[in-house]
């Protein structure tokens, strides 16, 4: 697709059940989620889909529909872009060594067939170049998911405010010495710009520490995104302007798998209020340097709770 304009978003009003498509629909990935003519099965997968990020071509390309492979549109995906809100391709792909992954990261893994299922977590093992990549089988309700041989998935990490995805099949699938996958080392992978300011009302229970006095307090994480988060206090704190915190707090990635994040933050606001009757003391931190893998976690959350809502 040479002019990127001619991506257009879709909205939940242009789709009905059982009614085919009158052109191709991908996600921001570029990964094709229903080809032309394929009509959707229920409202809960029109829902999903459109959560997730739902585009089709305009003009000359609308007819243009995937030939199977997994890579449907050229560099960078369907992505929104942080500077100017329009829907554009936001870059060059890139090699998969390029994102530096080290074992323990988590590769997030949705079945390609399968649009309203769950995304997985698998713990990266490590990977050759060229030649594979190895993660422990992600887990469902605490066992070993079942996976075959030729499995296709739509793989995706976070880093930094970009979404990096790609399209892989399972190569072998190994019971010992531990359950893990052999996966098809993708040629590119690509980056799709995230908005800083995607983010999502949460209740998570948190610590918010002065790493100064060393001081302590309950509080609950109201608001989150990979920039920063909205507090809940259970007292209104004395502090100054851009002072520094730790903010401890538990993101469930997956059945058996917790990220435990100790994010370095500054303090950007603080107000009291009063809400029905009750003095309310929030504040607002933006974060400093996040690991990847709280990245990951945060994002994740992120995308969980923009789904739910709908």
């Amino acid at each position: 697709m040479s002019n990127p304009h001619n991506i257009i978003p879709v909205h939940a009003s242009e789709i009905a059940v059982g009614r085919p498509l009158s052109w191709a629909v991908y996600d921001a990935s570029g990964t094709l989620m229903l080809n032309e003519g394929v009509a959707p099965a229920s409202q809960g997968q029109i829902d999903s889909m459109v959560a997730r990020g739902l585009f089709r071509r305009g003009g000359a390309d609308a007819r243009r529909t995937d030939s199977g492979s997994g890579v449907v549109i050229p560099p960078g995906g369907l992505g929104p872009s942080e500077d100017d809100g329009k829907s554009r391709l936001p870059g060059d792909p890139v090699p998969f060594d390029d994102l530096a992954m080290q074992p323990g990261e988590i590769l997030q893994l949705h079945p390609a067939l399968e649009v309203v299922a769950d995304d997985r977590p698998a713990v990266l093992i490590g990977y050759l170049k060229n030649r594979a990549i190895v993660v422990a089988t992600p887990l469902v309700s605490g066992k070993p998911m079942l996976v075959k041989d030729g499995t296709l998935f739509n793989a995706k990490t976070f880093s930094g405010t970009s979404l990096y995805s790609f399209r892989t099949r399972v190569l072998v699938s190994h019971i010992q010495p531990m359950p893990h996958l052999h996966l098809e080392y993708p040629k590119l992978v690509y980056a799709t710009k995230i908005r800083k300011a995607l983010r999502a009302p949460v209740d998570l229970p948190a610590t918010l520490q002065d790493p100064e006095s060393g001081r302590a307090v309950d509080v609950v994480i109201k608001d989150l995104s990979v920039g920063g988060a909205k507090l809940v206090l259970p007292a209104p704190m004395a502090c100054r302007p851009n002072a520094h915190f730790v903010v401890g707090f538990s993101i469930r990635m997956g059945d058996d798998l917790v990220e435990e994040i100790a994010a370095d933050a500054v303090m950007r606001c603080a107000e009291s209020r009063t809400e029905k009757g009750k003095p309310v003391h929030s504040m607002g931190l933006q974060f400093r340097e996040l690991p990847k893998s709280a990245n990951l976690a945060i994002m994740a959350l992120v995308y969980r709770m923009q789904l739910r809502r709908g």
